[in-house]
């Protein structure tokens, strides 16, 4: 029977090597410092992913704000060109933008100019001579002319 019990210790003491502990598990400094170091390098993973989907929701609201701007120029037949020369992050700012320049400068919408748009025959760049009768160098001819 004694050696039952002496059986039964040592059983119980391999088991629990420190007594006292009630169960519990004793860790080492490099345990702990594994441990503290996985969870860390887990918490930066998050924070850089959120930092990503921060980045792209900002991209978006820009974009949506310029296509909201482009909308608005189209929609009252103002030059997209205004596009690139206003800045275009804030729509309700860049339509007041808008607004005061075409009231304090009207030639830019092509509505209150002095002097009326016209097409006055064939530019360089144009791909063929206008239609209107014009005139213009034709690209054929020009280009079987005979070059001294």
């Amino acid at each position: 029977m004694s050696d039952e019990i002496n059986t039964q210790q040592q059983t119980q003491t391999q088991q629990d090597p420190t007594p006292g502990a009630k169960g519990g598990r004793t860790f080492t400094q490099d345990d702990v410092n594994r441990i503290v170091s996985e969870r860390l390098a887990h918490e930066r993973e998050k924070l850089q992913a959120s930092a990503k989907d921060t980045e792209r929701e900002k991209a978006l609201a820009a974009r949506e704000a310029r296509l909201d701007c482009r909308e608005y120029l189209d929609a009252q037949g103002y030059p997209a060109a205004l596009l690139d020369v206003l800045d275009s992050s804030d729509t309700d700012k860049f339509k007041a933008a808008v607004d005061k320049l075409v009231k304090a400068f009207p030639a830019i919408t092509g509505s209150g100019s002095t002097t009326p748009r016209q097409y006055v025959g064939w530019h360089p760049g144009e791909r063929s001579a206008p239609k209107d009768g014009s005139g213009g160098p034709d690209p054929i001819r020009a280009a079987f002319k005979p070059k001294i």
